[in-house]
């Protein structure tokens, strides 16, 4: 499992990585699960998506995620939220790019799709 990467601004503003921490808890409930926190990072600032259209999502996004390490096999992507899945797009593009073979995602909700 690879957790979403939050923003540092959000992590300070939560007081905790919320998407690591959900993580940590599900590799605890069903043994073998392997967390790669850390797998994914930011490579830029990127404006809050709340507001955005789908177009201004993607563009948003374009190129924002980067992998640390290289992977191999499947890798499931974990958010709190799917609206446009532009996030979970680059996201798999840039582990795709590691060397993941097999790209899942899990989100705790959907939004609706801001035209």
């Amino acid at each position: 499992m690879v957790p979403i990467p939050s923003s540092i601004a959000k992590i300070q503003e939560r007081g905790y990585d919320s998407m690591a921490k959900l993580c940590a808890e599900m590799s605890q409930q069903k043994k073998g699960l392997q967390v790669c926190q850390g797998a994914l990072y930011l490579r830029r600032e990127v404006r809050d998506q709340v507001g955005l259209t789908a177009r201004e999502r993607m563009t948003n996004l374009a190129g924002a995620f980067a992998a640390r390490q290289r992977l191999s096999g499947t890798v499931v992507i974990v958010d709190d939220v799917i609206t446009t899945g532009a996030t979970l797009s680059d996201a798999a593009k840039a582990l795709r790019i590691a060397g993941a073979q097999s790209v899942f995602a899990i989100t705790l909700c959907g939004s609706p799709d801001p035209r």
